[in-house]
């Protein structure tokens, strides 16, 4: 599902597969048969409501996604629904994002019929789906429901706004269920360090203004609790020090302690992806793949409600660039100090 990718970036598989945190193994695609396109809406049928108080997670998730991709594949089934963007440009750098909704705890009267076992899989504008749910914002509820309108299949938000009935028709290309594989998270090795990335913005604050300074940042973990961001030009080389952040230790090895790992991404990107920090989200974790892969994994808020993941390819990183200076190394203090 995804080709090998050669020269800076470095997506393709490497080694053998090895043991993954739980948050990073992607639900596998079902064993479906491959189907021909659905020709009529009586073959599917989705119908679902949405309250107010649960829109803004919805509605906040698509707008993050939105910044890394304008389509979006959303996928339907009994228990969650799930959105991928997943852009193939042909370099090799994209970044590729998917977020998992439980439609438990976000939606109400949700019903769902396919000849697929109850999946579903759309493409749609995100933008169309944002401009949808913003018209829903002042509404105690919206129903989505997959429709057709003159013979082209549509994702319906019908809600009422003062006294008025307000109906979104959201153009969707529907894809046979079997695609589905292609748009699940890719699997990764193990990462090296694994942090919980602090709950205020100062971490995104100083990406924000390295982006303007350097195209590339490095990111040195290490599961003592640290992290060193590096950007450098011809004339400047500026670090940056967070300590005391939470090692995660989710299925790595038992001397996983004295971890440490180093990667090399575009600073850019890594912005656009740090985003999330406007989300509601019981914790973020940043795991570091040498050679591989950043992974940003959000676990959203309510608590259950969700996760949204992120994967960053990574630069080659040349022996001169590895830059352990243990002298330079600053133990506690103040996150984001420089």
């Amino acid at each position: 599902a995804f080709p090998p990718l050669s020269g800076r970036s470095s997506f393709a598989r490497v080694g053998g597969r090895r043991a993954r945190p739980p948050f990073l193994v992607a639900e596998r695609a079902r064993n479906v048969a491959h189907r021909r396109p659905w020709a009529t809406s009586n073959a599917m049928r989705f119908k679902a409501k949405l309250s107010n108080e649960k829109l803004g997670v919805f509605q906040g998730v698509a707008a993050t996604l939105e910044k890394i991709g304008p389509l979006g594949v959303v996928h339907l089934s009994d228990t969650s629904i799930q959105l991928c963007i997943r852009n193939d440009s042909g370099q090799g750098d994209d970044v590729l994002a998917f977020s998992a909704l439980e439609q438990k705890e976000l939606f109400h009267d949700w019903r769902i019929e396919s000849q697929s076992g109850n999946c579903i899989l759309l493409q749609l504008t995100l933008q169309n789906l944002l401009d949808a749910l913003h018209s829903a914002r002042n509404a105690p509820q919206c129903q989505l429901k997959l429709t057709k309108r003159n013979g082209q299949a549509a994702l319906c938000l019908e809600t009422r706004a003062l006294e008025v009935d307000v109906i979104h028709d959201i153009p969707v290309t529907v894809m046979r269920a079997s695609e589905y594989q292609y748009y699940c998270p890719p699997d990764v090795p193990q990462p090296q360090v694994q942090l919980e990335l602090p709950m205020s913005r100062n971490l995104k604050t100083v990406i924000d203004r390295l982006k303007n300074i350097s195209r590339y940042i490095y990111l040195h973990g290490e599961m003592t609790g640290a992290l060193t961001l590096r950007a450098e030009t011809d004339s400047l080389v500026i670090q940056t020090y967070f300590s005391n952040l939470r090692p995660r230790l989710d299925s790595l090895d038992e001397s996983c302690e004295e971890n440490r790992g180093t990667v090399k991404v575009d600073t850019k990107k890594l912005a656009t992806v740090l985003s999330s920090y406007s989300l509601r989200f019981d914790s973020i974790i940043m795991c570091l793949i040498e050679g591989y892969s950043l992974v940003v994994h959000v676990i959203l808020s309510p608590s259950n409600c969700g996760t949204l993941t992120f994967y960053l390819p990574v630069m080659s990183i040349n022996d001169e660039d590895m830059w352990v200076e243990e002298e330079d190394r600053r133990d506690g203090g103040e996150d984001g100090r420089q």
